[in-house]
C-alpha cells in the first residue's frame, strides 16, 4: 500500500514580536497570547560555556546554578519554598553560548514570581555551604558521566574538529570543580551576568505595554557592567580523516560518530544544510536509517543532526550498534555520505524531507513558549527578521543540484573525525582500515 502524499500547509503568519530597552540595556519582549492563564517567562543571557575562562570551566554553570541558593532577604530553603508555594516550574540551563531561567506559573503570580526572579539575580549571596554541596552533586555526575558512552564519543568528536577552541568545552572536570572558591564564581557572575544584552521574555496573557512596566518594576534598578565581548579564533582547519577510539573494556557495544564541520548559526545556506540533513539522517525515512536499521539490522537506529553556535557548526551521524559490525556501520555512513554527492534525492523523497522540516518548524510554534524561544534564538544569532516568516517557502525552494552541492561541500569522507567507544581489543585492528588510529582512555586521556 502506497503512502498518502504529504499534504502542502499555506505559508505561516510568524507574529511580530516588539521589543523595548530599558535604561540598563535589558531588552524586553512578548508573546501575546490570552488563551490560557499561564505565564512563561524566560531571563536569557548571551554567555555560556564558551565564555569561562580557560584555567575553570565550572565557573559559569556554577554561577548560574547558585543564583537560586540564596539572596539577600531569602536563604536557599526559602527560594525552594516559595517556588513550590507558587507552583513556578522552574528551569535554568548553561548551552555553548547562552545561559537562561526559566519560570512557568499561573498568571496571578505574575508579580510574586518576578520578585523571585529580580531577587535572584540582583542579590546573589553564593553561600560557602551551598556551594559546596553542588560542588559533592556535580561531582558525583560528572564521575558518572564518564561512564556513558554517547558522552565520551561527542567529548572526543568536540575537542578534536574544535581543538585549543571555547566550542570544545562540552563539560568541566572534577579538578575545576574542587579549585572553585565562593570568590571566583562571585567574581564571574559580576563579570560576565549584565543585564546589558539580556533578554526578558514573557509568553501568555501579557501585553508588550505592560511587559515593560514589569521590566522597569522589577528589574530597572539592576546594574551591571557592559557584557564583555569575546572574540574567538578561527576553528582550526580540518583537512585530514581523524579516527579516535575510546577504551572502554568490556563493552558489547560500539558507539560511533561521524562528524565534520559545517555552517554557523546565521549562514544564508544554512536551511539547504537542513534539507541535505535531513534526507541523510534526520529521521526514520533517512538514509542513513533506512540502511543500517532497516537493511542491515545493525542498530535500533542511525541518525544525523546539526548543532549551528555564532561562529561554527558541524554536522554528527552516528549508532550505537553490535561490537562485530563496528567497521561495517562506519564504511555504510560514509558510503551514504560519498552517494549524496553523486546520487540526488528523487522527487518523492525531496518532498518528504521537506514536510517534515515544515512539520517540525510548525510544531515549535503551538505555545507562546515555544515562539517565544524561536525568537530569541533568533535575536541571540543575529538572524533576519523575516526569516521564521520565510522559512516554508525557503525549505520548499530547495532543488536536488542545491541538495547536492551541499553535501558535496560539507559531507566529504575524507576530511571529518571519527569517534568510536568501545572495547578496544575488539575492534581496533578492524578501525586500522579507516586510518591511523588514536586510542584514549575513559578520561579522554591519550593512550
Amino acid at each position: 500500500m502506497k503512502a498518502p502524499e504529504p499534504a502542502t500547509e499555506k505559508n505561516i503568519r510568524y507574529p511580530a514580536i516588539q521589543e523595548s530597552r530599558l535604561e540598563n540595556g535589558l531588552r524586553i519582549l512578548a508573546v501575546q497570547d490570552d488563551h490560557l492563564p499561564r505565564v512563561f517567562l524566560s531571563l536569557v543571557f548571551p554567555v555560556g560555556r564558551a565564555f569561562n575562562p580557560d584555567d575553570n570551566l565550572s565557573l559559569v554553570s556554577l554561577a548560574m546554578e547558585l543564583t537560586k541558593s540564596g539572596t539577600g532577604n531569602r536563604s536557599a530553603s526559602e527560594i525552594s519554598d516559595l517556588i513550590d508555594q507558587l507552583a513556578i516550574d522552574y528551569d535554568s540551563d548553561v548551552l555553548m553560548e547562552h545561559s537562561f531561567i526559566g519560570m512557568t506559573f499561573l498568571e496571578k503570580e505574575l508579580e510574586a514570581a518576578l520578585g523571585l526572579l529580580a531577587d535572584t539575580v540582583l542579590e546573589p549571596t553564593f553561600p560557602q555551604e551551598e556551594l559546596e554541596k553542588v560542588q559533592i552533586r556535580w561531582k558525583s555526575h560528572l564521575i558518572a558521566q564518564r561512564s556513558q558512552p554517547e558522552f565520551l564519543a561527542n567529548e572526543r568528536i568536540f575537542k578534536t574538529l574544535y581543538e585549543n577552541h571555547p566550542y570544545s568545552r562540552i563539560s568541566m572536570t572534577p579538578e575545576h570543580l574542587e579549585q572553585v572558591t565562593r570568590d571566583s564564581v562571585k567574581n564571574i557572575y559580576q563579570s560576565r551576568f549584565s543585564p546589558s544584552d539580556a533578554y526578558l521574555l514573557f509568553a501568555g496573557p501579557v501585553d508588550s505595554v505592560t511587559a515593560t512596566d514589569l521590566g522597569n518594576r522589577f528589574l530597572g534598578e539592576w546594574a551591571g557592567t557592559e557584557t564583555p565581548v569575546i572574540r574567538f579564533p578561527e576553528p582550526p582547519v580540518i583537512d585530514q580523516r581523524f579516527i579516535c577510539l575510546i577504551h572502554r573494556p568490556h563493552s558489547v557495544q560500539s558507539q560511533f560518530l561521524v562528524a565534520g564541520r559545517t555552517l554557523p548559526q546565521g549562514d544564508p545556506d544554512s536551511i539547504t544544510l537542513k534539507v541535505a540533513n535531513q534526507i541523510l539522517g534526520g529521521g526514520g525515512s533517512s538514509r542513513l536509517f533506512l540502511n543500517l536499521r532497516e537493511d542491515k539490522g545493525y542498530t535500533y537506529g542511525a541518525y544525523s543532526r546539526l548543532k549551528s553556535y555564532r561562529n561554527a557548526g558541524l554536522f554528527l551521524a552516528g549508532a550505537s550498534v553490535k561490537t562485530e559490525v563496528t567497521l561495517e556501520s562506519i564504511e555504510e555512513t560514509l558510503k551514504e555520505m560519498d552517494q549524496l554527492h553523486e546520487q540526488p534525492p528523487g522527487d518523492e523523497e525531496l518532498a518528504r524531507c521537506q514536510q517534515e522540516l515544515i512539520g517540525s518548524f510548525i510544531r515549535q510554534m503551538e505555545t507562546p513558549a515555544s515562539v517565544g524561544a524561536l525568537e530569541l534564538d533568533r535575536r541571540l544569532h543575529d538572524l533576519p527578521e523575516n526569516f521564521y516568516s520565510t522559512f516554508i517557502p525557503k525549505v520548499r525552494s530547495i532543488n536536488k543540484e542545491s541538495v547536492v552541492e551541499m553535501a558535496r561541500r560539507f559531507y566529504d569522507s575524507q576530511r571529518l573525525a571519527i569517534t568510536v567507544v568501545a572495547d578496544r581489543e575488539k575492534v581496533e585492528k578492524e578501525l586500522g582500515r579507516l586510518g591511523e588510529v588514536r586510542v584514549f582512555d575513559t578520561d579522554g586521556e591519550l593512550v
